[in-house]
């Protein structure tokens, strides 16, 4: 018994992509997710004679700002033009299934089939099943895969749903969505587990040697939060072996972040020139600038921004400042206030970074009578 198809999932088509100031850049980027979901649906038909089926595993686009023409013209034709080959759709928290649901209020296509909020088994051919569950209003919150125990555990079963694996990272980042533990992914019985809600591409269980299911990820990134290459994957399944999965990008613009050390520097237009010599103007980059400097100099963050913008030095960019006062043993030596107070906050039980931030605001306090980076404690 065997299965190979396309994992799909967190597409998110009409996304406003939160952060970014350039309404110009907002709309070139919506152009670029639809350009790269045509090129997975060109790549799938170029290969679709080798594939079983193809799974979207939610959050195929963005349910509070969708448009009509992204619905019928892109995802619906898009997905008609795959025929015969059958699509699985279940929908994510995002384009959640409920009565105003495009899922619900439009005609799609024959070939693919949409789950409803309760498990449902589906027979692809002999020994070969899929179970599928979107998300709705009614169960987003609740674990429905511990209830979850295949039938004929001799076939191949595939679980598809867009769920949050907990006592994650990630589960604080994303928030709840069918909630469900290694555990219940064990004792499901499933043979593969597809699953969306999470952006980055990994296998699941996260802290399991072995491998029940996979997150696909975003096909592109979605914020500035969300790095490095994005895929969609082509999973190759064996009764009884682990799945065979191949990671495919179509991305078309990476997301990175700058570190850029500014220690030493005497002025705005030294920090201009280390972040020119970063320049990528196909990247959206999120800039952060480190290091320490004299406590009198004083950096222009909106001066900084402006050059960036100005020189184009990246398709988008945000910048933040971890840049802190260097204060030398002499010049804390030098006043006995400042000498005292650092005295004092080292004799403390507290953290050391703690203590080591409060001490940094404490001294600009002292010597510059400013208080920066006040927001850190």
């Amino acid at each position: 018994m065997q299965a190979n198809f396309l994992q799909i999932s967190d597409f998110h088509l009409d996304s406003k992509f939160l952060g970014f100031q350039d309404l110009d850049k907002i709309s070139q980027r919506k152009k670029e997710l639809e350009e790269t979901f045509k090129k997975v649906i060109q790549f799938t038909n170029s290969i679709k004679e080798e594939l079983d089926f193809i799974v979207f595993a939610g959050d195929l686009f963005e349910g509070d700002y969708f448009s009509p023409n992204t619905i019928k013209s892109l995802i619906i034709y898009g997905i008609e033009s795959l025929k015969p080959l059958p699509v699985y759709i279940v929908a994510g928290n995002h384009d959640i299934l409920e009565d105003s649901s495009p899922y619900l209020i439009y005609d799609w296509p024959e070939n693919s089939h949409i789950f409803g909020p309760d498990f449902e088994k589906i027979k692809i051919k002999d020994n070969l099943y899929i179970w599928g569950v979107s998300v709705s209003p009614e169960n987003v919150s609740k674990n429905l895969l511990k209830d979850l125990n295949v039938e004929n555990r001799e076939a191949l079963n595939i679980v598809l749903m867009h769920g949050s694996e907990t006592g994650t990272t990630e589960e604080s980042i994303f928030g709840d969505s069918l909630p469900f533990s290694s555990g219940d992914m064990e004792s499901s019985g499933a043979d593969y587990i597809a699953l969306g809600h999470y952006h980055n591409c990994r296998p699941a269980p996260r802290l399991d040697q072995r491998v029940l299911g996979y997150y696909s990820g975003s096909p592109e990134s979605l914020s500035f939060k969300e790095l490095g290459e994005r895929f969609i994957l082509k999973v190759g399944l064996k009764k009884g072996e682990l799945p065979e999965v191949d990671k495919i990008s179509f991305q078309r613009r990476y997301y990175k972040e700058i570190q850029v050390d500014c220690s030493g520097v005497l002025s705005s237009d030294e920090v201009k020139e280390i972040i020119k010599d970063n320049s990528d103007k196909d990247a959206v980059v999120s800039i952060t600038l480190k290091g320490g400097i004299d406590p009198d100099i004083r950096i222009d963050l909106e001066d900084i921004e402006d050059y960036i913008k100005q020189s184009d030095l990246f398709f988008a960019f945000n910048l933040k400042s971890d840049i802190r006062s260097a204060y030398s043993q002499e010049l804390i030596e030098s006043s006995l206030l400042g000498k005292n107070f650092v005295k004092i906050l080292q004799g403390r039980q507290d953290s050391k970074e703690v203590v080591d931030i409060a001490i940094k605001i404490g001294l600009d306090a002292i010597f510059t009578k400013e208080m920066r980076g006040w927001n850190e404690i």
